[in-house]
């Protein structure tokens, strides 16, 4: 049995476990005695490992085990089902069933959530209706009202506290002993033109929206009819009606829409899931129907001009990420990483991707 093969056995064996032994999982999800939980994986993430079960009813949860936590807050799970507490009113992220951050849960905690059927968003093999989906999901979620008490980490600048996580990235990527110096010439190329971006940049009018901050296409569940869904009379504004499921809220924020809809758009974003690399011309179509989505909902404001500096600095999050991941794995700390970052890592440090979004993402 290989590494990742083993890793996987492990992993369902102590879902299997916490399934059936834990007494207030097993309450809050009314599951009798005697009833077997029985988990098969569905992912294993860098932060999250997850597992879809049956439950009495014949309808099935997802058991997410955190493994390793975001930054900016202390217990990962709860922040999460948090998360999806708020989100709920978008009508297209999975329902919170259960959380716990006890002891007794495996990894770091866990929580159990609704399974969303779809299929993930695939730019490889793309079918009408998919991209306009996903971009309702976006503007379906930065809609929902939210307060400052919802319990999401609010920056003050988000575009600065993103550059800093960068910067920790990259110290501990030179302080790792596994930097290149080509790697290394071109991170500081990348960083002094954020530097200068942020001296330019006027601080942001709207922060006041749940963003999900990874809006990768794995994140979107679409409805197989999506292309022939008719979208209701009196909501003209939409691209389409139930546009499907956005899942995964492992590090929301309260933030800039602007920052998600420049996610999903970056080639270091689509380039993950796919070996599609979004063209810098197909941007403004899908800036004009998230917009359209959004339905006047709440107004653009200063989009135009963050949208242009969160497309360098989710290039820069995207660099930085793959030198400290890179570090990682050569390293004592080598023993979760999953077959995606494995294959796709050393195509993303390549001096080719690195000139293709020198010249796309920081005008280099």
């Amino acid at each position: 049995m290989d590494r990742y093969a083993e890793e996987k056995a492990e992993a369902t064996a102590l879902a299997a476990e916490y399934l059936s032994t834990s007494g207030p999982l097993r309450e809050a999800l009314d599951v009798p005695a005697g009833f077997a939980l029985e988990p098969h994986l569905l992912g294993m993430g860098e932060h999250n490992l997850n597992f879809r079960f049956a439950l009495p009813g014949g309808q099935h949860a997802v058991l997410r085990v955190n493994v390793a936590s975001q930054p900016f807050h202390k217990n990962q799970i709860r922040y999460e089902f948090g998360a999806l507490e708020a989100a709920v009113p978008s009508g297209c992220t999975p329902q919170p069933l259960f959380v716990d951050d006890s002891s007794a849960a495996p990894g770091k905690g866990v929580l159990v959530e609704s399974f969303c059927e779809g299929r993930q968003l695939d730019f490889d093999d793309l079918c009408p209706g998919d991209v306009r989906c996903a971009i309702q999901m976006m503007a379906d979620v930065h809609a929902v009202p939210v307060s400052d008490s919802c319990g999401l980490f609010c920056p003050a600048d988000p575009l600065r506290a993103m550059f800093e996580e960068c910067q920790q990235r990259f110290r501990d990527y030179l302080a790792s002993g596994f930097q290149e110096e080509r790697l290394t010439r071109w991170m500081e190329a990348f960083m002094r033109a954020a530097e200068r971006m942020l001296a330019e940049a006027a601080p942001p009018q709207d922060r006041a929206h749940i963003v999900n901050t990874e809006t990768l296409p794995s994140h979107f569940l679409i409805p197989e009819s999506a292309a022939a869904r008719p979208v209701p009379v009196g909501r003209a504004g939409r691209l389409v009606d139930a546009p499907g499921h956005f899942v995964d809220w492992e590090r929301p924020v309260l933030g800039e829409v602007a920052q998600d809809v420049a996610y999903f758009v970056s080639p270091t974003t689509t380039f993950w899931d796919s070996e599609f690399l979004f063209p810098a011309r197909d941007i403004p179509g899908v800036i004009d129907a998230y917009w359209q989505a959004v339905d006047g909902r709440f107004g653009r404001a200063d989009f135009d001009e963050r949208f242009r500096a969160w497309r360098m600095m989710t290039a820069l999050k995207s660099t930085s990420w793959c030198l400290q991941a890179l570090a990682r794995y050569r390293g004592e700390q080598a023993a979760h990483t999953t077959e995606k970052t494995a294959g796709k890592l050393p195509v993303y440090l390549s001096e080719e991707f690195m000139e293709l979004i020198a010249a796309e993402c920081f005008c280099l």
